[in-house]
């Protein structure tokens, strides 16, 4: 066999050859994106889920342990806990017992996967066992987007390293913007420094124009020389929009012709021949970007099917977001459909025989065809669920997996068939006209005095404007535009007023 033998994410690989090989095959290994993806319930005073409670794993001095993180708790779910009697101590106990006991089931996700991909390279007995398959078949490793290992991560490929497994890391720490999943630009440098890695760089940029290059460049550590466009020569300066904003995305205007910022870069970015299909909005927050709305982890039943039908009714939406809704509404079917299964929907199809594709183009046409959300939404949902075609092998049971609660209504969309997503998205994309928004006051001091290396807001903003191949626009508030093109002007960036 030709390398590569095995193309895939780094989860992938840890699951299939750090993993699964030394897990029992009954009941079969699942590896889940989420914990969203079963129900799994916590319940002390008041019941939560599993998917509610972020997990982080530390590495310090070879030493691993896990915890919750609780500074990444959704704000729906601090409300909850605030109300507990129960203390935070008292709940991570729960959250572990009711962890262990989905993955005795075979479930895990990347952080149960990483956890025990330590344990097994850092145990002889076990290491035996997966090492020397792996030297025998991988002439080396080559990790991508390295800048985004986390300590875990690093503490995997430390070990594999030492065990005599080749590597090779291709990343760039200023695209380094999951500092809150531990992934931070100076573990990377000391972990190469330690491993004794030659470092070459690459300064020839496939993607920008020389004007994005040069924007870029002010943005990155070191104040580095702008990078050469190798196959673009356009010289379109760069775009800022003098912006009112509002609440909501959609209702974002801009200051100088008193349409929405969306249907002026609209109109600049045809000015030059980009097609509103090519353009890209991008935000660091979902509540500043106009588009689809988040799924919110633990939000009820009939809160995830109004937000999953905004998906389904979004031109352009990304198919990432697509493939979400629709397990969203399949989880949710199958608690109709199979109430006293707790399984994973792709374990249900596998037990009944049928394909999983089969489930999510039932998904797809439920939410399609449901109406839209509106307050009494949950009579309309229930007579629809009731009335669809169940899979085969299918038995309701009354009332049980009635989508309840109070449903909160999706918020408006932009109306553009732009493509929208939040910079966290959007890394690996590309588009021939960017526009990132920018609502917080004193970002363009921020940008001017900040070093990327400590910054992340920076190196965030890196990533949203190297995605532009020929046109890059900011939405920034009025009373910033002029001292932004005056900053990008000082820096030899071409940049004008809109």
């Amino acid at each position: 066999m030709h390398a590569p033998h095995f193309i895939g994410t780094f989860d992938s690989f840890v699951w299939e050859f750090l993993v699964k090989p030394l897990r029992p095959a009954d009941p079969a290994p699942r590896l889940l994106e989420s914990w969203g993806a079963v129900k799994a319930p916590i319940s002390l005073d008041r019941t939560m889920v599993l998917g509610q409670f972020p997990l982080a794993i530390d590495v310090t001095n070879g030493r691993v342990s896990e915890r919750v993180a609780w500074d990444l708790v959704e704000s729906d779910a601090e409300r909850t806990l605030a109300e507990s009697r129960y203390n935070r101590n008292t709940w991570q106990e729960a959250v572990f017992a009711a962890r262990n006991d989905w993955c005795g089931r075979g479930y895990y996700t990347g952080h149960e996967a990483r956890c025990r991909a330590l344990w097994h390279l850092r145990t002889p007995v076990k290491a035996q066992w997966l090492v020397p398959p792996l030297l025998s078949r991988f002439a080396e490793v080559v990790v991508d987007e390295a800048q985004d290992c986390s300590a875990a991560d690093l503490a995997i490929l430390g070990l594999l390293h030492d065990a005599g497994l080749p590597l090779v890391l291709v990343g760039d720490p200023d695209q380094a913007i999951y500092a809150w999943r531990g992934a931070e630009p100076k573990a990377l440098e000391a972990f190469t420094t330690h491993i004794g890695a030659t470092t070459v760089r690459l300064t020839g940029n496939r993607r920008s124009s020389p004007v994005i290059c040069k924007l870029a460049s002010t943005l990155r550590a070191g104040r580095r020389p702008p990078d050469t466009s190798v196959v673009r020569q356009d010289t379109i300066p760069v775009a800022v929009l003098p912006t009112r904003f509002a609440a909501r995305g959609s209702q974002h205007q801009h200051a100088g012709s008193g349409r929405t910022v969306v249907d002026a870069f609209r109109a600049h970015a045809a000015q030059h021949g980009v097609l509103p299909e090519d353009c890209l909005l991008t935000a660091h927050r979902y509540a500043t970007l106009p588009g689809v709305t988040r799924e919110r982890p633990g939000a009820n039943a009939l809160s995830t099917l109004a937000w999953a039908h905004s998906v389904v009714h979004t031109p352009g939406v990304d198919s990432s977001q697509l493939t979400r809704a629709c397990t969203a509404a399949a989880r949710i079917l199958l608690g109709y459909w199979f109430p006293q299964e707790t399984s994973s929907p792709d374990r249900i199809c596998s037990n009944l025989g049928l394909p999983l594709s089969r489930l999510h183009r039932t998904s797809f046409a439920f939410l399609y065809e449901l109406p839209a959300p509106h307050k009494d939404w949950a009579a309309d949902v229930w007579q629809a669920m009731k009335a669809w075609p169940p899979l085969p092998g299918a038995e309701p049971e009354g009332l049980k997996g009635r989508p309840g609660g109070a449903v909160t209504l999706p918020k408006p969309t932009a109306g553009t068939d732009m493509r929208a997503a939040i910079v966290h998205q959007v890394k690996g994309d590309e588009a021939d006209a960017v526009l990132l928004f920018l609502p917080d006051p004193g970002n363009v001091n921020r940008w001017a005095t900040s070093d990327p290396v400590t910054d992340e807001q920076l190196r965030i903003w890196y990533v949203a404007l190297t995605r532009a191949r020929r046109l890059a626009a900011l939405a920034v508030p009025e009373d910033e535009a002029e001292p932004l093109v005056q900053l990008l002007t000082a820096h030899h960036v071409p940049a004008t007023i809109i």
